[in-house]
């Protein structure tokens, strides 16, 4: 009987310290997520202060575009911040643009993530829609217990077209 309820317990601590290790990887995940949505939100603001909070401000950072006709890389924190001040200063008049993002998949390694997640945008320019399609991917890093971007690449998805099903 003793071996019975000592079973018992030790199997409800073992219930109770994997479950919080679990809401822990959950609690983290949604911290990360909330950080990239606020990066999200601060470049539709042009809101440049927190656009640059979002990143460790290295040397190292980067930042990627990957498109179809090549690779841009922004290579250090000077760079990136450079880039966010134009994104801030860009008129917008007859520009709307809507991001939606989706399919986050987040994988902690302590303190480091890597982040992949779907980012369609929305424009309207001068009344004519589009539609972008990206994957991005990024890594991140806790420090001084706040997650921040250091590594940043965006692949555009190229346009694909309609195939129409044919009858021979």
């Amino acid at each position: 009987m003793k071996k019975i309820l000592f079973a018992s317990i030790a199997f409800g601590l073992l219930a109770v310290v994997c479950c919080q290790d679990e809401s822990g990887i959950e609690k983290e995940k949604k911290a990360i997520q909330a950080v990239i949505e606020g990066e999200k939100a601060a470049y539709h603001r042009q809101d440049l202060a927190n656009m640059d909070n979002a990143w460790i401000q290295e040397s190292t950072s980067r930042k990627l575009f990957m498109t179809p006709h090549g690779i841009t890389e922004l290579h250090g924190w000077d760079k990136i911040h450079q880039n966010h001040l134009e994104e801030s200063e860009r008129e917008r008049n007859d520009f709307l643009e809507s991001a939606q993002y989706s399919n986050y998949t987040i994988n902690l390694y302590g303190n480091t993530a890597l982040v992949f997640h779907n980012s369609d945008h929305k424009f309207r320019i001068h009344d004519e829609e589009s539609m972008l399609k990206m994957t991005r991917i990024l890594h991140m890093v806790k420090t001084d217990g706040e997650w921040k971007i250091d590594l940043m690449a965006m692949y555009f998805h190229p346009d694909t077209p309609v195939i129409e099903d044919t009858e021979p």
